[in-house]
């Protein structure tokens, strides 16, 4: 009898390990997929532009909007037709894109150059007055 008890309890704990192994299999087979496909594939997203660009002849919104949506986290393609498809898609989908110039930036970066400017076109006009009062850059520069 006891023999017999242990041989019970034996393939209960196998069945239980078997069922244990299905379950974290199972698991593995739903979520790794998924994990492996975070980043788009070229061939995928290749394929979702040219669907957008036939959504686009058929004037298919709600086409273009799906798939730009699957689109607007992929990377640009490099290729110069494919990206400009890619562009049109995500801005019949979406509008034109909203600007994230830093203006603060941008107008310190323009001071900062039209006084280089200044400046080197001083340098020119001490080292060589006549290039500097022909070019129309400088000129201009020294007119103000």
């Amino acid at each position: 009898m006891f023999w017999y008890d242990q041989a019970k309890i034996i393939t209960m704990l196998v069945l239980e390990v078997r069922s244990m192994i299905r379950v974290y299999t199972l698991i593995f087979i739903t979520f790794v997929p998924t994990a492996l496909m975070a980043e788009m594939s070229d061939v995928r997203r290749n394929t979702l532009i040219k669907i957008c660009a036939t959504a686009q002849k058929s004037s298919d919104l709600g086409t273009i909007r799906n798939v730009a949506s699957q689109l607007k986290d992929a990377k640009r393609p490099d290729d110069i037709m494919l990206g400009k498809q890619y562009d049109e898609c995500v801005l019949i989908a979406y509008g034109k894109p909203t600007s994230t110039i830093d203006v603060e930036a941008l107008l310190k970066k323009i001071n900062d150059a039209a006084e280089q400017l200044h400046d080197d076109c001083r340098s020119l006009l001490n080292a060589s007055p006549e290039v500097a009062i022909s070019n129309p850059i400088c000129k201009g520069i020294m007119l103000k």
